[in-house]
């Protein structure tokens, strides 16, 4: 059985662990492009792992090509973060900038010649708005993020590839639920703050990626879609009455 295939890359845990669920459940094979195999699929027959470092990938030679050869892409999600200990402003344009660039670049000639074909970038509401709890970086590359969205959804429309962002607000992985069931104080601050009166979960932006590489997205293309809840539709000012009242 011949099965289309979806490349997703930091799938090992949190979002992109998810979305590589999202594919296998529609019957995809998935090629996971990490620095470590995540445990939970290792010895799945229709996922494989190829090793990269994307705090040092700087062109498409490193990276082992073998594994996708004969395989044409139908999809390739992009849910990596910068998770080292040197320079973050360093560390955030490489693994969330240059490293994307470098893996559109690479493989976009490994793409399916026919049908829906996509990419799609976890991104953030930091992207548009500010805040303490992530460094300058972090902003400049969801920013950039954003930018290279819109630029490869032009660039590569002529040739049938299409591009979208998400920007989540934060969200319950399930690395993290423990977590926030333990703290009442933020969950009750969340259901003030969110227009749907809850915290998102990793499957709710799964799903949203999962839509966008599909037909169903078939038109979208060059878009970042907040998945917050609503919380960017509110005036501040609407919002500091509330928590002032």
């Amino acid at each position: 059985m011949i099965r289309e295939h979806a490349v997703v890359v930091g799938g090992t845990r949190g979002l992109g662990l998810v979305i590589v669920e999202r594919f296998l459940a529609r019957g995809f094979a998935v090629t996971v492009l990490s620095r470590r195999p995540c445990e939970k699929h290792r010895e799945n027959p229709l996922v494989r792992h190829v090793a990269v470092d994307l705090e040092k990938l700087s062109d498409f030679d490193e990276v082992d090509g073998d594994y996708l050869s004969g395989r044409p892409i139908r999809y390739l999600a992009f849910a990596q973060r910068f998770r080292g200990q040197g320079d973050p402003w360093q560390g955030e344009i490489q693994v969330g900038l240059t490293a994307t660039r470098v893996l559109i670049e690479g493989l976009v000639d490994r793409f399916a010649e026919t049908g829906d074909r996509a990419i799609a970038a976890v991104s953030s509401v930091y992207a548009e708005f500010v805040g303490g709890s992530q460094p300058v970086g972090y902003h400049v590359v969801k920013a950039g993020l954003n930018a290279m969205t819109r630029y490869y959804a032009w660039s590569l429309g002529g040739r049938g590839i299409r591009m979208n962002a998400v920007m989540p607000l934060t969200y319950i992985k399930d690395e993290s639920r423990a977590f926030y069931q333990s703290q009442g104080a933020i969950n009750d601050l969340y259901r003030r703050l969110v227009p749907l009166q809850r915290m998102g979960e990793a499957g709710d932006n799964a799903d949203v990626v999962d839509f966008l590489c599909s037909e169903r997205a078939a038109f979208i293309t060059g878009q970042s879609l907040f998945v917050d809840g609503g919380v960017s539709i509110v005036w501040p000012e609407e919002t500091a009455s509330k928590f002032s009242a």
